[in-house]
């Protein structure tokens, strides 16, 4: 199975580097340290998985899933969509991001914004000649919008 131009669309994925430290901030922005035996030590308020920049690449991503006779994955697999390639050179994995409707954001300090990627890559299935990886929508806080009469949307 080969990629035909004209059915592929613009995504980006991002590939998982390593976890970030998020540190306690004052109202000022600054960094909270606290003193333990005379030295300074930042106060860590979380740990948060990061990842590269987004790179963006062109594939064939499907309307929907697929129903169990052909899904690719087996029928346990829950899955949204799938993304199919004959680019064998993509580094994506189980732990890769990828945007699709929306384009990649950054934090205040330039690292990617892991919260605005629109799905996630559940599996991948590689052939001769064709990579197929299965993907998950992410729930996003900004997918709701407020409407006229106080109703949420999707």
């Amino acid at each position: 199975m080969r990629s035909l131009k004209k059915n592929q669309r613009k995504l980006w994925y991002s590939t998982y580097a390593n976890q970030r430290t998020i540190y306690e901030r004052d109202e000022n922005g600054e960094i909270v340290y606290d003193g333990i035996d005379g030295e300074k030590i930042p106060r860590i308020k979380s740990e948060q998985a990061g990842y590269d920049h987004p790179v963006s690449f062109n594939a064939n991503i499907s309307a929907a899933k697929g129903t169990s006779d052909s899904e690719v994955f087996g029928v346990s697999l829950d899955y949204t969509k799938t993304i199919s390639t004959s680019d064998m050179t993509l580094p994506i994995s189980e732990t890769s991001l990828i945007w699709f409707e929306t384009e990649p954001r950054y934090n205040e300090d330039g690292a990617v914004d892991s919260s605005s990627a629109d799905y996630a890559v559940v599996a991948v299935a590689r052939s001769l000649n064709n990579v197929v990886y299965a993907i998950k929508k992410l729930a996003k806080s900004s997918d709701y919008r407020e409407m006229e009469e106080g109703q949420v949307y999707a």
